[in-house]
């Protein structure tokens, strides 16, 4: 009777393996513990598996960001009937992303990485959807959509990095003034 050989572990799982252990160190520990040693170790293959899979660190962290925006994306999209609640909502789901993945947050939008063009494109495109709703109803003024969204990401992005980085001075409640900023981009984007 021969040995029975152990069976393999299918490629697409090692990968998801190795992405899941990316994203718990990286969570977990920062950016700066998340080596390819540490990562194939959490998974539970040999480091090599990481050059394979991602062709080393700089590879599995693209691959990383990427699923990150793709998680994005999902996370904060709006389904509100009413369009202002619409755009609040996804304000109030993009800062809630942050929060709950502030080391994913803040690799996603550092220049260490390169995300995949279409995936972080599709994130962006949700904003831009959600201003083309409310400019349909008519409660979003009239203009280039994808300007108005950048305009959008970037004001709720600058409250969400001042949050993370814990610049707001101490009598600052970082909740109450979010929702300001959520009013002042509704009256920026309000019909005239």
């Amino acid at each position: 009777m021969s040995p029975q050989k152990a069976a393999r572990t299918p490629a697409t799982e090692i990968r998801t393996n190795l992405l899941a252990a990316g994203r718990r160190i990286l969570e977990r520990d920062g950016e700066p513990a998340l080596t390819v040693r540490a990562v194939a170790k959490e998974a539970g293959v040999a480091p090599m598996g990481v050059y394979n899979h991602f062709d080393g660190k700089d590879g599995l962290l693209n691959a990383l960001v990427s699923d990150g925006f793709d998680e994005f994306a999902g996370v904060v999209t709006a389904i509100d009937a009413d369009p202002a609640e619409r755009l609040r909502n996804c304000g109030r789901n993009y800062r809630r992303f942050a929060l709950a993945n502030p080391n994913l947050y803040n690799l996603m939008f550092s220049a260490e990485c390169e995300a995949d063009d279409e995936v972080a494109a599709r994130s962006f495109g949700v904003l831009a959807d959600i201003v083309r709703y409310g400019q349909g109803v008519g409660s979003i003024r009239p203009g280039d959509a994808v300007d108005l969204a950048a305009q959008i990401w970037a004001c709720v992005h600058g409250a969400v990095a001042l949050e993370l980085t814990g610049a707001y001075p101490p009598f600052i409640d970082a909740t109450d003034l979010y929702e300001h900023v959520l009013d002042l981009v509704a009256r920026g984007v309000a019909p005239s």
